[in-house]
């Protein structure tokens, strides 16, 4: 049989196997035939956000199936790494070459999805790593609140010294509040014992007392008559 001949069967035994939302036959001349199967990553359950569709595209050659078909894999580009839809290509063309000589595209499809199920796992194995990142960062985030910050002798140095500083200053303001408020309410002895210069003014004073002359022609000797008084030379006397 030639290789027209097989290929040519071999799209129609696809037709009956595949539904036509499956199954799309780009090209039916040959030796240009090309068709593209649609796979899902999710075909009973219900709907999720980890689902994808995978668009499997197979060309013949000419002489297919005595050589391997052009393949690709389109539909995925946003949902893996372009390194990974290349291993999966390269893992259809092995699966081509163990089949060569024998039509193969059902071999392929089912390989596919095979592949499918390995490309949920590593999606669902991306997720997870974000997950498990996203939940690392919270935690860190927590131990954080309540470690604190790592104190150093330097640290800890500065800021004990702005804390002295500060409570230094917010005595003093008190101090100077406290005073303020108490001015207009201190007593004389108050005043006294608070200001010491006042202490040693009248400490002055009476040093002083033994040397004050007194000049008795200032006063009116009329004034002072019938009062006695004695002079210092007067008490030497006696």
């Amino acid at each position: 049989m030639s290789a027209q001949e097989q290929q040519e069967q071999e799209l129609e035994a696809l037709e009956a196997i595949y539904s036509e939302g499956e199954l799309e036959i780009l090209n039916r001349e040959y030796p240009e035939i090309s068709l593209q199967i649609t796979l899902k990553s999710n075909q009973f359950g219900e709907p999720e956000d980890d689902d994808f569709t995978v668009e499997l595209g197979i060309k013949f050659t000419e002489n297919y199936p005595d050589e391997i078909p052009e393949i690709t894999i389109d539909g995925i580009d946003e949902e893996f790494e372009e390194i990974r839809i290349f291993e999966a290509i390269e893992k259809m063309k092995a699966v081509a070459e163990e089949n060569l000589g024998m039509v193969m595209v059902f071999a392929i499809v089912s390989a596919m999805q095979e592949e499918i199920g390995e490309l949920l796992n590593v999606k669902k194995a991306e997720k997870d790593k974000v997950l498990e990142i996203e939940k690392e960062a919270k935690e860190a985030e927590s131990r954080k609140k309540f470690e604190g910050t790592v104190v150093t002798p330097d640290s800890f140095r500065a800021w004990k010294e702005k804390f002295d500083a500060e409570r230094k200053a917010a005595n003093e303001s008190a101090e100077k509040e406290r005073l303020a408020a108490l001015a207009g309410r201190l007593t004389g002895r108050q005043l006294f014992l608070k200001d010491a210069t006042l202490n040693l003014s009248d400490m002055t004073l009476i040093g002083a007392q033994d040397e004050v002359e007194i000049d008795e022609s200032l006063f009116d000797n009329e004034e002072f008559e019938g009062l006695d008084i004695e002079s210092d030379e007067e008490e030497e006397e006696d």
